[in-house]
């Protein structure tokens, strides 16, 4: 054994550390090995192994094939033409305009990332169903029409409620490249003549075009696995796309058992796909740097001058977006919450006005809270410590294959959340004789931790370069042990970023819903899956009362994360 197997056995705190990062590599590895073995294995995979590729050609062969090849191309597409028609221009009015009250754009884009999305295709569906949405109601008392005017169960409004829910990552992508592109070369056009619209066009946008192209490919990727509008929205109405297929063959199947085998083939077109995908995503940010403009010169930076009639237009288009993805489904919530069932506003429906249905679901709610805290604090937390742990490894040791680790933590970006939470639900049921995880909350904390990792990871490794070696290496002159500096000196240096990390984890955990719908069973239910539930039953009144106060368990997190920030960080 060499000196440093023999350290690592002998420092506790390293061999914690190894424990997490092979804890790290399983979960991340489970992902795919076991996806590609239940695609290729005729039967149950511990019952016996039958090489087939009969569920492949079952898939193909499937009469929906192309159709949800073509609905999940569409909608991919177009949520991200919508995704860019906002992001776009939100990102020059902030960067090279004199727009008045800017910080409050960026305000509200962050607070919009605590709304769950299905929370805000709830919000929709409750005001453009067809049969009682509000909205319907309203029209057809102002016009008298024999039938519904909106209809939210389409694939172009998955489309628009998908794209305008990408737009602050979208925004917060591109932000940095309008920011650095020097004003100078907008001024030269404005002096030969140019207009600011042709500028704009001509300019501004194709220097930032590689990171535009950049932006549009990764949120196709992830506009291709969401599930949250597709299912709320799609399903209802059989509009099926990627997600939502594997979902039904899984968890709704058509027949008499869950069809594992065709979900797995599924799944691995869905991973080749989006791993082709990913390699041109990385091409096309290797290629923007042929358009670097910023140099070490210093940038000139002056606002584009805004006429008042302009400043009043961008102010009412920022105004419509805060509607749509805030305003709007937040006011249907809870205006439905205090109803006994979906009603227009009118003074008879402002008499009926009570906490009923949150009396009615109040016994059912501390199991929910019980275990969607427990998803909240579990799963960052997991997340956190293997991140830290392989950060360390990756970043501060010389560890042979070290390269080998974080290729597999990074590899896991292209299985499709749907995809993993898959392979973890087979992987309760094979192991569930030995370790009866399959019916308790903490199989869904591995299988959010393990989608999570990836990102923890990247955002912890930055913090990590930024330390230089000499503070270690004057511990180990000083006869400190590796482990003991990992703990006493790396650790609370670095600590800021793990904070951030866990807070922005356990804000995605409580926002999650593709994960816990595919492992959900009757006692590891959450505030997520029971809305979804109560949604379909047809339940309204209940679904919005859970929705209401799901959006006060996140307003908690978020006023948490901000009083830490200001007694810790400021």
């Amino acid at each position: 054994m060499s000196n440093g197997g023999r350290r690592t056995l002998s420092d506790p705190v390293l061999l914690g550390v190894g424990l997490f990062v092979i804890l790290g590599l399983v979960l991340t590895l489970v992902m795919v090995v076991i996806l590609i073995l239940v695609s290729l294995n005729k039967g149950l995979l511990l019952e016996s192994w039958v090489p087939t590729f009969a569920h492949f050609r079952k898939v193909v062969q499937d009469a929906k094939f192309w159709i949800v090849v073509k609905n999940t191309s569409v909608s991919g597409l177009g949520t991200v033409a919508v995704m860019l028609a906002w992001a776009i221009p939100f990102a020059w009015l902030y960067t090279r305009t004199d727009l008045p009250g800017k910080k409050i754009l960026v305000a509200f884009l962050t607070i919009r990332v605590a709304v769950p999305s299905f929370l805000v295709a709830l919000g929709y569906i409750l005001l453009l169903n067809p049969s009682n949405g509000i909205a319907n109601i309203l029209v057809s008392r102002m016009f008298d029409l024999d039938g519904p005017l909106f209809n939210v169960y389409s694939l172009p409004w998955i489309i628009f409620l998908q794209g305008t829910a990408l737009v602050t990552p979208c925004f917060f992508m591109i932000l940095p490249t309008f920011q650095a592109i020097d004003a100078a070369l907008e001024e030269a056009a404005f002096a030969s003549g140019v207009s600011k619209r042709m500028t704009l066009m001509r300019v501004l946008l194709p220097l930032a075009g590689p990171v535009i192209l950049s932006a549009a490919i990764y949120f196709f990727i992830i506009a291709v696995e969401m599930f949250d509008y597709a299912g709320m929205i799609g399903l209802p109405r059989r509009i099926i796309v990627f997600s939502t297929w594997i979902y039904q063959l899984v968890v709704n199947p058509t027949m008499d058992v869950p069809h594992y085998g065709e979900a797995a083939a599924l799944g691995i077109f869905g991973v080749a796909f989006i791993s082709l995908l990913t390699v041109f995503y990385l091409w096309s940010i290797r290629r923007a740097e042929r358009y670097a403009v910023v140099t070490g010169k210093r940038l000139q930076q002056s606002a584009t001058r805004l006429s008042p009639r302009a400043k009043g237009l961008a102010w009412a288009f920022i105004g419509v977006y805060a509607a749509i993805e805030f305003f709007i489904p937040v006011a249907m919530l809870l205006w439905t919450s205090l109803l006994p069932y979906v009603q227009a506003p009118s003074l008879g429906a402002l008499k009926q006005i009570s906490l009923l249905s949150y009396q009615e679901i109040w016994p059912e709610l501390p199991p929910l809270l019980w275990n969607t805290i427990t998803l909240m604090v579990a799963v960052p937390t997991l997340a956190v410590m293997i991140s830290t742990c392989t950060a360390w490894v990756i970043t501060r040791t010389r560890l042979p294959g070290k390269g080998g680790i974080e290729f597999a933590l990074m590899a896991a970006v292209a299985v499709p959340a749907i995809v993993g939470a898959l392979s973890f639900l087979y992987l309760g049921l094979s192991v569930y004789k030995t370790v009866p995880i399959y019916t308790t909350i903490w199989l869904m904390v591995l299988a959010i931790a393990a989608r999570e990792v990836t990102w923890g990871n990247r955002t912890i490794s930055g913090a990590m370069l930024q330390l230089h070696r000499e503070m270690e290496e004057a511990c180990a002159v000083s006869g400190i042990s590796q482990g003991r500096t990992f703990l006493s000196v790396v650790l609370p240096i670095v600590a800021p970023a793990l904070f951030f990390s866990w807070f922005w984890l356990a804000l995605l955990t409580v926002r999650n819903l593709t994960v816990p719908i595919m492992l959900v069973r009757p006692n590891t239910e959450v505030l997520a899956t029971a809305i979804w539930a109560f949604n379909a039953a047809g339940k309204s009144s209940y679904a919005s009362a859970l929705g209401v106060i799901l959006l006060l368990l996140v307003g908690v997190l978020v006023t948490l994360f901000q009083f830490v920030v200001r007694k810790k960080y400021v």
